[in-house]
């Protein structure tokens, strides 16, 4: 960070020499790593057990814990015995999916409600957010900008047909049809043209190099995979779900319920282990939680009298921290942590004065307490976080790495140095959600030892968005979710043309360090990019980046084997079962 008069000390300098040294060693020889690509096919995996294509990172573990067990558990749920198949789960969540349709949908609820259990797309994240192999077994990138993906035979969809190219022929061509009107046609603008090359075989056509594909393809914004025939009888895909995934959508009924039913020809071998799974819509957290510990209990009876299979285990998710703690001795559930992408941020707008000041910018960075924040805040139910949220795999800078370090009497000189000695006055909107809101109170609090004046403005939802896509604020302090890529986060967010540049922040060598990480495909090289971007990010400080909140559940505790995502979806209910 800069010393006074807006100097680096020579210790700094030199560090930044050799940050600028590698980035430009590392952006000379990305054209070099163009020309030379690898084909990027995995080895064919078993029914049972898929592999992990190559190249991928090797990521951290996702933190799973018990509350209040300051040790990372090995598995969100103990295991006893054998997996049993059979059986029934009810979870209880707070938010009522909208609509089902996988293409024009843009909730994300929606998405949390047939995302992995319900649709499928060619590629997806394994339980470490890896990339592996789901409705494509194979692929190959034959050149810079073409890819070539392999079916998995045998695939069978809900409605009985068989999984073929002209399927995802179809997907690509309702993706981009006017009339879908889909949000998330933007994530495949690189994509120039799918087609089929047999009945097993699919290419991609790209109009540059983009290393974020399998990723993209895997988030499942606008990628799931639906029968062709069934899309082209009109059906109400806002009710209504065909997909290839585990649990096919028997029912559901705005307001009240989703109910899913085993999917008997699902392709992953020995999978899903439970018959049925329903999802009840309870906005009111205590509701659910009333409902959780009476399932519990009734579970527990049942098991004293040799329960039958269809007995069931009801799950809550979403929990407040304080609720969470309230729940944790409570023997019939498990209380989990696990790490989340939810990021909570505070943008500066660089367009508008005093923030177009870079020592005004850094004066706040130093000023602002991360820690005590966090501790405040979130207790132990968080970890900060730099630009890539932490917990995604390795992609994220190190924690030891993060400018953690508070310095009041820089943040002053910085200040003076701007010409604000006697500090300013500003505002800082946010949502209406407790966390931003707190966190915002709190920068309030410390910006008053260096002499600025905040003033804390919540704003509802929709009014909220529209100021933060006009840019209509000096500070604003808001939640970021799971984005696929670690591109999504700085090109999209920070990059001068990016689409939701809030901040708007320009760097050309910022723009050169991202530009240059979607053309190359090893992880390493796209890595060290990276940790360059993140760095200059945090030198530049459009935006102060707080932590990232681990997503509290509580579950019945004779469920095994599951384990919440770090992207929010639950595709481990595949896997879970009851003990009985």
């Amino acid at each position: 960070m800069p010393m006074a008069g807006g100097r680096l000390t020579r210790r700094a300098m030199l560090k930044q020499a050799a940050l600028f040294g590698r980035r430009a060693a590392l952006l000379g020889v990305v054209g070099l790593l163009v020309a030379c690509q690898q084909p990027t096919s995995p080895p064919k995996p078993s029914d049972a057990t898929p592999v992990p294509p190559r190249p991928t990172p090797q990521p951290t573990a996702t933190l799973i814990r018990p509350v209040g067990d300051p040790k990372p558990a090995a598995r969100a749920t103990p295991q006893a015995g054998p997996p049993r198949p059979g059986g029934a789960l009810v979870w209880a969540t707070d938010s009522d999916p909208l609509d089902l349709d996988p293409h024009a949908g843009g909730s994300v609820t929606g998405a949390a409600a047939w995302a992995d259990l319900t649709y499928q797309s060619l590629v997806m994240f394994d339980e470490q957010m890896r990339l592996a192999p789901a409705l494509a077994e194979a692929w190959v990138m034959t050149d810079p900008t073409t890819w070539t993906f392999t079916l998995r035979q045998g695939v069978r969809f809900h409605d009985g047909s068989e999984l073929e190219a002209e399927d995802v022929r179809a997907w690509f061509d309702r993706l981009r049809a006017p009339e879908t009107n889909s949000p998330h046609r933007g994530w495949y603008s690189q994509v120039v043209k799918v087609e089929p090359r047999g009945r097993y075989e699919v290419t991609f056509t790209l109009n540059a190099p983009y290393a974020p594909l399998l990723a993209t393809l895997a988030s499942l914004r606008g990628s799931a995979i639906a029968p062709r025939r069934w899309l082209s009888r009109a059906p109400d895909t806002k009710l209504r779900a065909v997909g290839s995934g585990p649990y096919r959508i028997v029912a559901y009924v705005p307001g009240s319920h989703v109910a899913y039913e085993k999917h008997a020809d699902y392709w992953e071998r020995g999978l899903p282990l439970l018959d049925r799974l329903t999802m009840r819509i309870v906005p009111a957290e205590a509701a659910r939680i009333e409902q959780l510990r009476a399932a519990a209990a009734d579970r527990a009876a049942a098991v004293d009298r040799a329960a039958a299979a269809d007995d069931a285990v009801t799950g809550a998710g979403g929990l407040s921290e304080d609720t969470a703690k309230r729940l944790r001795t409570d023997r019939t559930l498990t209380v989990l942590a696990s790490a989340s992408a939810s990021q909570t941020i505070t943008t500066l707008n660089t367009r508008r004065a005093p923030f177009d000041d870079l020592r005004v910018r850094q004066a706040l960075a130093l000023a602002a307490d991360r820690r005590a924040a966090l501790s405040r805040l979130l207790g132990e139910d968080g970890q900060l976080t730099g630009p890539i949220p932490t917990g995604f795999g390795s992609w994220a800078l190190a924690l030891e790495d993060l400018p953690t370090r508070r310095d009041v009497p820089q943040a002053r000189r910085l200040l003076a140095e701007a010409g604000h000695a006697d500090g300013f006055e500003a505002a800082i909107r946010t949502g209406e959600d407790a966390l931003s809101k707190g966190v915002s109170a709190l920068l309030a609090d410390q910006l008053r030892e260096v002499g600025i004046t905040l003033r804390v403005e919540p704003l509802p939802a929709a009014e909220f968005a529209r100021a933060v896509q006009a840019r209509d604020f000096e500070l604003v302090t808001g939640k970021l979710g799971f984005l696929p890529d670690p591109d999504a986060y700085l090109s999209g967010l920070y990059h001068s043309h990016g689409g939701q540049n809030a901040a708007g922040w320009s760097s050309k060598a910022f723009d050169d360090l991202v530009n240059a990480a979607r053309t190359v495909m090893d992880p390493g090289q796209r890595k060290a990019l990276y940790d360059e971007a993140s760095n200059l990010l945090l030198a530049e400080a459009p935006a102060i980046w707080w932590f990232t909140e681990h997503t509290l559940e509580a579950v019945s505790s004779t469920l095994r084997g599951y384990a919440p995502a770090f992207s929010g979806r639950r595709a481990a209910l595949k896997g879970a079962w009851i003990a009985r």
